[in-house]
């Protein structure tokens, strides 16, 4: 009796036991932190800057230069998340069976890394906040999930959606790109190796 106690123990403790959340698969979980990562941009946004919500007025722009803030701000905030905490979290889950390099854009490390973050965010920032502000509040499209949009404006749960979109138009062009590459230094490879090996035949 006491042995199959010690028994039973034993197996609730086990060390060696797969955590669940690794059988998550990777772009997942950088799907739902890249979507995050954008929403809390927005929500510092609104918590430092004091703009407001409703920026769309009468089918035109309420102010340019506030407008101007609001880009660059948002430019910002998502390269500071993206860089220091999607882009640290896609390589701490990289591995030789695992390549999440290819879901996120920029891997490397370093000030040109959120130089580079910056440049991109800054179009990212431009395109969101024409799809939002121009098109999406247009229609009364924005989500208004706490009654505070009336469909309209700058709202964050919806700038994670059009971030995460954007972004993966963006990181599936770059895939396409490297696998172009890829394949044209490979055929440069092997007929290199052919040529030599000619060369090995005549000699």
């Amino acid at each position: 009796m006491k042995k199959n106690k010690v028994k039973d123990e034993n197996v609730d403790i086990n060390p060696y036991q797969v955590d669940k959340l690794a059988k998550v698969p990777s772009w997942i979980k950088i799907l739902l932190l890249r979507y995050w990562a954008a929403a809390a941009a927005c929500f510092l946004l609104f918590g430092i800057s004091e703009l407001g919500l409703n920026i769309y007025e009468e089918g035109e722009y309420a102010d340019v230069e506030l407008n101007v803030k609001l880009i660059l701000l948002l430019a910002l905030f998502f390269s500071i998340f993206t860089n220091y905490v999607v882009r640290v979290f896609v390589r701490l889950m990289y591995n030789r069976r695992d390549n999440t390099y290819r879901l996120n854009l920029i891997n490397f490390k370093g000030v040109l890394s959120f130089v580079a973050s910056l440049a991109y965010n800054l179009v990212m920032a431009i395109l969101v906040f024409v799809l939002n502000v121009g098109v999406l509040s247009k229609y009364g499209l924005v989500l208004d999930p706490f009654g505070t949009t009336g469909g309209i404006g700058i709202e964050p749960f919806t700038v994670g959606f059009l971030y995460i979109i954007l972004d993966g138009v963006f990181i599936i062009i770059k895939d396409i790109i490297v696998m172009i590459f890829q394949r044209v230094q490979y055929k440069i490879q092997n007929r290199s190796e052919d040529e030599l090996t000619k060369t090995g035949d005549l000699a």
